[in-house]
């Protein structure tokens, strides 16, 4: 063998374009397929639903049988299956498959004893003992679901190599890029239109911000996408010999840079410009400026500066101060999640926790509090240990990094072919703290890409000499297509039949039947139910919690084996926790529950509004509500709620030591110290105070406390200039002391900068009515209507609140102007029965028959004491004689 010649690479191309232009139809399918299947899988949400995923898989595995067919007949005969990647790939997919398989859990406990243990007390809840088999993979559904990725993954592999060998690297790279246009600009157009739907279709199950909506709805994925077609697009529009005008790939550049910014991912911003820096790098030192090129390399540089600089002007046009928010971000938990990944890698060293299972997995191994589900760890190496187990991990990325070095590529001829690479190790190198790999259109994309590349390099690889004619060869060109699709179709089959039910889809259905009613005699239908998704997901904690809620409502079975299984499977569950403290509160264990309650908290921050209110109810001793409060920050919200929500008139003592314990723990605490300036006033309507530790009598004890709530509200003030808290504290000491018209005053001057506006009108209006003089109460109940009035139900809420003030105050013709203004704005029996009262008591009694008869409508006209009122009411209005 010997290296091409220049003049032999022009006639095998020559040769190329003559025997393309007259290939059969299947093979000219290929790269239609080829870019069916790039498309489709980004633009289909990026195949993530196991659906879409079967419908891609099997297009794949199509087109990866034409191009082994029409590689076999050709006279090159590239060898694509018994490529390095192509090996590598396939042997992952077999070993992910090996981790689905069903064991006797003998064996799999000399295999992998973590494993073992999680299956053997899968069914503790139930009372059963353990299944017979079990998996690797404690997820074996999912585990089936990636074994598909993966083969997918090796069929656009193969695909794209003959794509890359018939027709060069510039047309998959040129797919990719036109992929990553599309979905910049599908992403564009949701967020001119405002779209809160894909397509006006799918729904996300989360929340998504404005103009993040579109194919790929989570920011990291896109960005990633995104900046590999970007340096996709650079090599496009510097090359000799583009496929697409220089125009179409400048535009295509300008909004996928833009889009990426938009984004808002910190590591995609991160490695972009890297990215682009390596790629200026690598180009000087192979000696291909941009200058060289026989475009004109002037036109593409300004091209290039134009584009960049008009994705930056449309990202500036988009962002918002979410947008900036995001960006500035500097939430380190990724790195906490690498870190409780270590005890897992510990546990499952060898052989994983199966592909696809760590969402199920790793809640046992979560080492920081909240109700959060992680379902990747954000870093693909770190992904890959935890779920196929070190070894496997450490062969796949030595194999597929010797496979894909630059060496290998012949990215020395190509600008297109070096922008396109650089692209593959930023999306890499951006996957090492993002999501982003596990999302199959991704990754299409990625090897789609590298397969290009790879495909491309058999140009500048030795001739092979046609082989000697074999009786044989037309059978096996046959064979090795066939077993393509053949695979492809079975495992799309598997998965579909084992691993549609996935956990997600699962939580979902066994919650909407816990919420049906199954507690109220559906209990044996949804615990097996349960079962059969335990099974399926044997670490998973949810599952025994829901079982836990519903033996409860159901009073059926304890909830307690179903509980333990649940902090078996999830150390760190606040939920659960809670709960348990509620069992055993029913069970008259006081001590435990509310030690239960303080793990609630330290677990789950979220829980700390339900944990206060029942600390309350349980006890009201101080000793024992000490056990509720974790240490902390925590126990200070904790001891804050219970203070603000306080409720019983008696405890005022309680309350007050709880509010003073949340500010000694965090001084800044305004909420506690606003409780215990309302516990302070709450004191002071006490004729003889004597708890205010003043020293003296009743006098000296009302002047402490007194003191000691103005240095509370001026410590909120101080802490948060716009507070209502503090404003509100002294108005009520004001009104406290007798002096409503300074209390008027202060409430009038402040209500527009503070930040409970509502609220401090409310008391505004409350303080103008205990003026002595009455002009200062219509213009604050005017200001309050005026601030509430943006809604018909607030505004009738608000109206209905003045109204009852004065009619308090006996001024009944002033209550029914706000009775009726609220009855229009959202009438119902009680406002209309408020307004007739009103009406009558002010002498308008045609009023009061009339909003009475609305009454007797809405009952349907059967209420004679009613029809009594509304014939009282006539007659007054008809003899104003008898008009008190």
């Amino acid at each position: 063998m010997r290296p091409r010649s220049p003049a032999e690479r022009r006639r095998s191309a020559g040769a190329g374009a003559r025997r393309r232009a007259s290939a059969p139809l299947s093979e000219r399918a290929v790269p239609w397929l080829l870019g069916a299947t790039i498309l489709g899988s980004v633009l289909a949400i990026g195949a993530v639903h196991t659906p879409t995923l079967a419908i891609v898989s099997l297009v794949t595995a199509v087109a990866a049988a034409l191009s082994l067919r029409a590689s076999a007949l050709g006279a090159d005969r590239q060898p694509y299956v018994t490529a390095l990647p192509t090996i590598a790939l396939l042997a992952l997919t077999a070993y992910t498959l090996l981790q689905a398989v069903p064991l006797p859990l003998s064996w799999l406990a000399r295999l992998a004893p973590a494993s073992a243990d999680v299956w053997s007390r899968a069914l503790m809840p139930l009372g059963e003992a353990a299944p017979r088999y079990g998996s690797l993979s404690l997820d074996p559904g999912a585990t089936l679901v990636e074994a598909t990725k993966w083969l997918t993954y090796a069929g656009v592999f193969v695909t794209a190599v003959f794509v890359g060998a018939r027709h060069g690297a510039r047309l998959g790279i040129t797919l990719v890029f036109g992929s990553a246009f599309l979905a910049a600009l599908t992403t564009i157009v949701h967020g001119l239109l405002g779209a809160t739907h894909v397509f006006g279709v799918y729904e996300p199950r989360f929340s998504v911000a404005a103009w993040h909506v579109g194919p790929l709805l989570n920011p990291n994925n896109l960005a990633g996408y995104l900046n590999l077609g970007v340096l996709s697009g650079v090599g496009l529009l510097l090359t000799s010999r583009p496929i697409l005008p220089a125009w179409v790939t400048g535009v295509g550049l300008t909004a996928i840079v833009g889009v990426g910014i938009i984004a808002s991912s910190r590591a995609g911003l991160l490695v972009l410009p890297l990215g682009l820096a390596l790629f200026a790098l690598l180009a000087w030192r192979r000696r291909k400026r941009m200058l060289s090129s026989r475009r004109g390399s002037g036109t593409a540089t300004w091209l290039l500066s134009l584009a960049i600089s008009g994705g930056a002007l449309l990202a500036a046009l988009a962002t918002t101060n979410r947008t900036l928010a995001e960006v500035a971000d500097d939430n380190i938990n990724k790195l906490w999640l690498f870190h409780s990944t270590i005890p897992l890698l510990a546990d499952h060293w060898l052989f994983g926790v199966g592909r696809g299972a760590f969402e199920t997995v790793f809640p046992a191994y979560r080492q920081w509090p909240g109700n959060i589900v992680f379902t990747h760890p954000e870093n693909f190496v770190v992904q890959w240990a935890a779920e196929w187990g070190a070894p496997a991990a450490a062969a796949a990325l030595v194999a597929l990094g010797f496979a894909f070095r630059p060496g290998k590529l012949a990215l020395r001829a190509s600008t297109t072919a070096l922008g396109a690479w650089v692209g593959c190790m930023v999306l890499l190198a951006q996957n090492l703290v993002d999501l982003g790999l596990e999302v199959p259109g991704v990754t299409i994309a990625l090897v789609a890409t590298l397969g290009s590349l790879w495909g491309e390099a058999y140009r500048e690889r030795p001739l092979r000499e046609a082989p000697p004619d074999d009786p044989g060869s037309a059978r096996r060109a046959w064979l090795l297509p066939a077993c393509a699709a053949a695979s492809g179709a079975t495992l799309v089959a598997l998965m579909v039949g084992f691993g549609w039910r996935d956990v997600d889809h699962d939580r979902r259905e066994l919650r909407a039947m816990s919420e049906a009613g199954a507690a109220s005699g559906g209990w044996p239908r949804f615990r097996g139910e349960l079962r059969a998704a335990m099974l399926r997901h044997p670490a998973e904690p949810y599952f025994p919690l829901l079982g836990a809620v519903v033996a409860l409502q159901s009073r059926s079975e304890s909830p307690i084996p179903w509980l333990q299984r649940t902090l078996e499977r999830s150390r760190r569950h606040g939920r659960a926790h809670l709960l348990l403290a509620e069992v055993l509160a029913s069970r008259g264990i006081k001590e435990q529950a509310l030690l239960s309650l303080r793990l609630a908290v330290e677990d789950d921050p979220e829980v700390i509004t339900t944990a206060a209110a029942l600390a309350r109810q349980w006890t009201q001793r101080w000793d024992e509500l000490q056990r509720a409060v974790p240490e902390g920050e925590a126990g200070a919200e904790m001891l804050e709620r219970m203070a603000v929500a306080w409720d019983r008139q008696g405890d005022m003592d309680l309350r007050l030591r709880c509010a003073e314990e949340a500010i000694a723990r965090d001084p800044g605490r305004i909420k506690a110290r606003w409780a215990v300036g309302d516990t302070l006033l709450a004191m002071l309507e006490d004729p003889s105070p004597t708890r205010c530790g003043g020293a003296g009598g009743a006098e000296a004890q009302r002047a402490a406390c007194e003191r000691q709530v103005e240095a509370h509200a001026a410590a909120i003030q101080a802490n948060k200039e716009s507070s209502f808290l503090a404003v509100h504290l002294r108005a009520r000491l004001l009104l406290l002391r007798g002096k409503s018209a300074e209390a008027e005053q202060l409430l009038a001057g402040s209500c527009e900068r503070l930040d409970d506006r509502i609220s401090c009108l409310r008391l505004r209006v409350q303080a103008a009515s205990q003026v002595p003089s009455s002009e200062r109460l219509p213009p604050a109940i005017r200001d309050l209507l005026s601030a509430t009035c943006s809604a018909p139900a607030s505004c009738a809420a608000a109206a209905t609140w003045a109204g009852d003030l004065l009619a308090a105050r006996r001024e009944y013709s002033s209550a029914v102007t706000h009775y009726a203004r609220a009855a229009q704005d959202e009438p119902t029996e009680e406002r209309l029965l408020k307004l007739a009262d009103a009406a009558g008591n002010a002498g308008a009694h045609v009023q009061a028959a009339e909003a009475l008869e609305r009454v007797l409508h809405r009952r349907g006209g059967q209420d004679p004491e009613l029809r009594k009122r509304i014939f009282d009411e006539k007659a007054k209005a008809l003899s104003p004689s008898l008009t008190p």
